[in-house]
Parts: structure tokens; C-alpha cells; sequence
């Protein structure tokens, strides 16, 4: 379900480096009542039903998009229409929460591909019940580099796929345990995880509960869940008609494009 972007405003305040050919893009997004948006029914349930907004920045080649989920989470993302070289940062603030992500290296952004940020789960959120929602990101472009060209050939990697995806029943080096909503057990392996989904990667990247305890709790079911690692393992997902609107769900929440 897609909310109205119309309600939503957006400040721009841009500028540019001609010397050293860098353009700055300071962009504020301001979400409106954002304690409504986690209450409704849908934000509500024990499955978490996706429910986002897009908005298009004006006079640039970025869109923004907040995903809604259960338990006041919350997945932040942005897209470029064309391929950049460039870094960004991320501030968010609340009345009674405010929080900086700090800037990154630069990378190679790839066109028209969704850009996970951030997933907030808001669990003290304002006693304003009108409080609103600022996410303010600062992009940097360099065109000092032209960003690299993605190619959309598949290549039969047939044998690695099938390699990969053994590694899902051999639990020899697993290093994390992913579990289902009904507490079934996967082992997986961090590496495979991180450089699949920047979403399961940032589970790893600090001292996070899951990356101390080496166990990531999920509230998709366990069929869900077993496609999902297939495919982030083997590309593949076998089983895709058996619940399309929760594999859905969970492809749009690990940012896993191609599963969509």
C-alpha cells in the first residue's frame, strides 16, 4: 500500500564546487504525524504489511522512499536516476529522538537502484501525537569520476549457484543463525549475508545485539524465510507462488530487488 506523497514536504538547498566538480544536495523530507502512520491497523498486525511513500526531489536525479512496517519499524532508501559517483549522510530527528549517521566513502551508485540508508525502529516515539518525521540527507556527486556502466547480462554461474546454495544444508562454518517467526533455525554465514543485503549487513557492522549474539530473530514464516535465503544464496527461489505477498514484503524490507 502506497501512501499520498502530496502531504509530504521537501526542502532542497543545492550547491556546487565547479573546481573540483562536486555537487552537494542537502535534502530535507519532512513526514507529517508519523505516530498516526505507526498506528494504523496495518502497522499494527503481528505480520508486518508493507506500506511506503515515494517522493521526487525537484530539480534533481534523486526520489526518496520510507517503507512502514510492524513494531514502529521504519526502512529508509533513496534512488538515483542515473549512475553517480558519490557518498551521503543521514540525520533523523524526533521531538524526543535525534541520531546522525555519519558520512560515507564515496562508491559508485547504480542507476534506478534503490539505496538502503537506514531501518529505525521507533519504539518511544514522541508523546506529541503530531510530531513529525525529519530526515534530512546530505549527498555529494562527484564528477571528477564517470560512475561505472551496470550490465544487465546474466551470466549462467550454474555450478557456483548450486555450490552456494549447499552451503544452506552444511552448517560446518556457519557463523550466525537466522530464525523464523516460529523459532525454526537457519545457519547461515555473515559474509554471504552482508554482501547480498546491505540491510542483513548492517546487523553486523557494530556492536549489535545479533552481531554479539550471532543470532538474527525475523517475524517471517519459516517458508518466507527459506526462500528468502535461497535466493540470496543460489538467486533462485523455488517456491515463490506459495506466499508471494509476504516473500514481497520481505524482498521490498532486505532491499533484495530482483526477488520483486
Amino acid at each position: 500500500m502506497e501512501d499520498n506523497p502530496n502531504k509530504y514536504t521537501i526542502k532542497l538547498d543545492k550547491s556546487t564546487d565547479t573546481t573540483d566538480g562536486i555537487d552537494t544536495y542537502n535534502i530535507t523530507w519532512t513526514i507529517p504525524i508519523i505516530y498516526q502512520l505507526l498506528q494504523t491497523k496495518a502497522m499494527d498486525d503481528d505480520f508486518p504489511k508493507l506500506r511506503r511513500t515515494v517522493v521526487e526531489v525537484p530539480d534533481t536525479p534523486f526520489k526518496m522512499k520510507v517503507s512502514f512496517y510492524g513494531n514502529a519499524v521504519i526502512m529508509i532508501y533513496y534512488l538515483s536516476s542515473t549512475s553517480l559517483f558519490m557518498k551521503w549522510s543521514l540525520e533523523y530527528r524526533l521531538p524526543n529522538f535525534f541520531n546522525v549517521l555519519p558520512i560515507k566513502d564515496y562508491e559508485t551508485v547504480q542507476a534506478n537502484k534503490w539505496q538502503h540508508c537506514l531501518g529505525i525502529r521507533l519504539k518511544d516515539l514522541s508523546a506529541n501525537k503530531t510530531a513529525p518525521l525529519y530526515l534530512s540527507f546530505k549527498l555529494i556527486v562527484s564528477h571528477a569520476f564517470k560512475a561505472g556502466i551496470c550490465s544487465n547480462i546474466l551470466l549462467p554461474y550454474i555450478q557456483l549457484s548450486e555450490d552456494f546454495g549447499n552451503l544452506l544444508t552444511d552448517d560446518s562454518f556457519s557463523d550466525v543463525t537466522i530464525k523464523s517467526a516460529e523459532g525454526i533455525e537457519f545457519k547461515a554465514h555473515k559474509s554471504v549475508l552482508a554482501v547480498r543485503s546491505k540491510v542483513l549487513r548492517a546487523h553486523f557492522e557494530h556492536s549489535t545485539k545479533e552481531n554479539i549474539t550471532n543470532i538474527v530473530e525475523t517475524l517471517w514464516d519459516t517458508e518466507v524465510l527459506r526462500d528468502v535465503l535461497t535466493f540470496v544464496y543460489t538467486d533462485k527461489v523455488p517456491r515463490v507462488y506459495d506466499a508471494p505477498e509476504k516473500l514481497l514484503v520481505a524482498a521490498d524490507y532486505y532491499q533484495l530487488d530482483r526477488l520483486k
